[in-house]
């Protein structure tokens, strides 16, 4: 069973644009990329209203968090007011 998160991708990808990154397709999935801090994140390929999954949630979190891209707290303030 996929756990699901309660954010939608448009949401994330909305954060993750103005955040700096750009987006496109590759193959079926979504590719963002930050290249300032070398950040990249490929996603299957979600529609806008479709909720991210946990995991996805989790790991998009922590790595921007290590590429000192945005603190986790950070991350989560802006995904509630996304998602308010």
């Amino acid at each position: 069973m996929i756990v699901r998160s309660t954010v939608t991708f448009a949401e994330l990808r909305d954060l993750l644009l103005d955040l700096g990154f750009t987006v496109g397709k590759r193959g079926k999935g979504w590719f963002f990329e930050h290249a300032p801090s070398e950040t990249w994140f490929r996603f299957r390929p979600y529609r806008a209203r479709e909720k991210v999954t946990a995991i996805d949630l989790h790991m998009t979190r922590k790595h921007l968090d290590w590429r000192g891209v945005l603190l986790p707290e950070e991350f989560d303030d802006r995904l509630k007011k996304a998602t308010a």
